[in-house]
C-alpha cells in the first residue's frame, strides 16, 4: 500500500511539473514578439509579422489593418516598431491584413500600400503576414492596382499624333521615394494615355516622336512648355488619379 501511495505521489509530482513547464513555455512564446513562436509559425489568436524595405531595412510606424473579410468596417490596427515588428491579438473570425506606409518626399506626404509576402486571409489560428515596401509591381488580391505612380498625357488643342509612338524617358533625379537608387526608364504609352507603373520619385522628363522632341507641361495649366520636363509626382490630383501626375504636351515638325 506504501508503495502504491508513494507511487501516485510521483505520478501526481510529474504531472504538475509537466503543466508548470507548459506555462513557461506558452509565456514565452507569448512574449516571442512579432514572429510568434519567435520562429516565424503563427501563433493561434494572434497575427505577427515585419515591414521591411526592399533593402531588407525594418520599416517604423507603419500602420498594420487587420479587416474583417465579411463584415464592413469591421477592422483592427496596429503599427510596427523600431524593428519593424507588430502583433496583434485577433477576435474570432476571417481576416486580412494590410499595411500602409505614410512617407514624406519633396514636400508632399504619400500614403503607400506595402506589398504583402502572403495575402491570404487567416482565422482563428493565427498567421504571420510579413510586408515589404515595393515601387513597382502589381498590388495582389484583394487590394488592386500597382505599386508605382501613374504618368497621364494629353495634347495641346490642334496637335494630333500617334501618343503610342512616342518615346518617353525618365531619367530620375536624386533618390526614389525609399532612399535607393533610381534607374533611367525608357516606356511608352501604350494606351496612348498613360505610362505605369513608375517607382515614385523625381525625374527628368523628356521624349521624342519621329525623332523630335516632344515638349510638356502641368495639364490644365498655362506653364511654359519644357522639352526636359521636371517630373513630380503627387499624391493625390482630385478627382483623377492617386500617386500620379497629369501632362500636357506639344509637338511640331
Amino acid at each position: 500500500m506504501k508503495q502504491i501511495r508513494t507511487h501516485i505521489r510521483w505520478i501526481f509530482f510529474m504531472l504538475v511539473l509537466g503543466l508548470i513547464i507548459q506555462s513557461l513555455t506558452n509565456c514565452s512564446k507569448a512574449k516571442g514578439g512579432a514572429e510568434g513562436d519567435g520562429n516565424g509559425s503563427p501563433q493561434a489568436g494572434y497575427l505577427s509579422g515585419t515591414a521591411k524595405d526592399q533593402a531588407g531595412n525594418p520599416l517604423e510606424g507603419v500602420r498594420i489593418l487587420v479587416d474583417n473579410s465579411i463584415f464592413f468596417n469591421s477592422n483592427l490596427s496596429t503599427y510596427t516598431d523600431a524593428e519593424g515588428r507588430y502583433k496583434i491579438k485577433l477576435p474570432s473570425g476571417s481576416w486580412y491584413a494590410f499595411a500602409t506606409h505614410n512617407v514624406s518626399y519633396q514636400g508632399n506626404s504619400f500614403s503607400l500600400y506595402l506589398h504583402p509576402e502572403n495575402s491570404a486571409g487567416f482565422g482563428g489560428e493565427g498567421g504571420v503576414r510579413n510586408f515589404v515596401w515595393k515601387l513597382s509591381g502589381t498590388m495582389p488580391q484583394p487590394l488592386s492596382g500597382i505599386y508605382g505612380g501613374l504618368v497621364t498625357i494629353d495634347n495641346f488643342p490642334g496637335v494630333y499624333i500617334d501618343e503610342t509612338a512616342i518615346d518617353f524617358v525618365f531619367t530620375p533625379v536624386g533618390t526614389l521615394i525609399d532612399g535607393s537608387a533610381g534607374d533611367v526608364i525608357r516606356r511608352r504609352a501604350d494606351d496612348a494615355y498613360h505610362i505605369k507603373d513608375i517607382p515614385l520619385g523625381r525625374y527628368k522628363l523628356s521624349a521624342t516622336y519621329q525623332n523630335k522632341p516632344v515638349e510638356f507641361r502641368r495639364w490644365n495649366s498655362d506653364d511654359e512648355f519644357a522639352a526636359e520636363y521636371d517630373l513630380q509626382f503627387k499624391p493625390r490630383i482630385a478627382e483623377h488619379c492617386d500617386n500620379c501626375m497629369k501632362l500636357e504636351y506639344y509637338w511640331e515638325r
